[in-house]
């Protein structure tokens, strides 16, 4: 008898939870639906946010609709900086950034490593060095601040602009106001290409430019036509100095609320994403480069690469003053690996591309 009474309160349990789920409008699926901002600082026009929004395409659809990612483009949730706080803090989910602005929640800095000068001479060499375990490492200290991360996408090579002359030799570079990101390793990368490196946010960059507070930037070509630094610079040089690494993070207080298949989706569609957005830079650059041309821009390329290198000798030293010798030769020695793998005319875009 008391059996059959639990039986029918467990029932009646049952059909009132369903009769005031159907009041209130929510369905299981309903109940276990994630929301999440992904947050960048490029224009619409960017490949940054086609990227971005091709990643919140994809995990809603292997996810079947239970998580939900919306982007905000353009900044709009704050600076570089305030956006990393923001994911460390678990007010913002996912951010790409780079290593050099990540590397501020680490007090040894050893993300910027891996934006040592001229480490590269193709996309296939630096991608297929970001996919390694090796550089994953180099992120995992910044765990105990709350960032989590996933991937490095693609910010490109980074190149010369300016409003003065064109830059073919070191020598041009004399004298010219460069802005720069907010790292030590960009700072010394310009100064020791004889110009001088002004720090400053992203999002005062344009409005400095037309008003000749600095005379140019460095940016990969991508950057440079979607938020049309070519409307107030008048020269860009094609230096190739950094390549610059666009690591996406995550807040790890997000992550923890996930269970075990959803972070498998998003760490699955975040490396999905570095090849879909890799694929997207190389061959756009040509076009993006036209376009800049018609638009007035004199764009030209630099034939003697090796006197530009030269200028960076200062930068490996000051490297292996503050990180030692010893870990600046690891990740040479690492590169070097990737370097004769992926020899000129190499492809590769993703974990699928690797050769054994």
């Amino acid at each position: 008898m008391q059996a059959k009474r639990a039986l029918r309160c467990l029932a009646l349990s049952l059909v009132l939870t369903v009769a005031l789920c159907t009041v209130l409008g929510v369905t299981p699926a309903m109940a276990k639906k994630v929301n999440l901002k992904f947050a960048h600082s490029e224009a619409v026009a960017n490949i940054r946010h086609d990227a971005a929004l091709h990643f919140a395409k994809q995990v809603s659809d292997l996810s079947k609709g239970e998580i939900s990612v919306e982007v905000f483009p353009a900044g709009v949730m704050g600076t570089h900086q305030s956006c990393q706080e923001q994911v460390a803090m678990g007010t913002l989910d996912f951010y790409p950034t780079t290593a050099g602005l990540v590397s501020v929640f680490d007090p040894n800095r050893t993300q910027e490593l891996v934006e040592l000068p001229y480490l590269f001479d193709s996309y296939a060499q630096a991608y297929a060095f970001m996919d390694t375990p090796f550089v994953s490492r180099f992120y995992e200290p910044l765990l105990v601040r709350g960032i989590r991360y996933l991937a490095t996408w693609d910010n490109g090579f980074r190149h010369m602009t300016n409003s003065v002359r064109p830059i073919f030799m070191p020598e041009d570079m004399k004298g010219l106001k460069i802005r720069v990101v907010q790292s030590e390793m960009s700072i010394n990368i310009i100064n020791a290409l004889g110009g001088s490196a002004v720090p400053m946010s992203y999002s005062e960059l344009y409005t400095a430019l037309s008003q000749r507070v600095v005379d140019g930037q460095e940016n990969p070509f991508m950057n440079i036509y979607a938020s049309k630094f070519y409307e107030v610079q008048k020269y860009m040089s094609v230096t190739k100095h950094q390549y610059s690494t666009l690591p996406i993070i995550m807040s790890d207080k997000t992550w923890k609320k996930l269970d075990e298949n959803q972070r498998q989706i998003i760490q699955k569609v975040a490396l999905e994403s570095a090849a879909y957005m890799r694929k997207k830079v190389g061959a756009n650059e040509d076009s993006q480069r036209k376009a800049m041309e018609a638009a007035g821009m004199k764009v030209n390329e630099v034939k003697d690469l090796a006197a530009f290198r030269k200028t960076q000798e200062p930068v490996y030293e000051w490297a292996k003053k503050k990180w030692g010798a010893e870990r600046v030769n690891a990740v040479l020695s690492e590169v070097e690996k990737y370097r004769k793998l992926y020899p000129a005319g190499s492809t590769y875009f993703g974990l699928s591309d690797k050769k054994k």
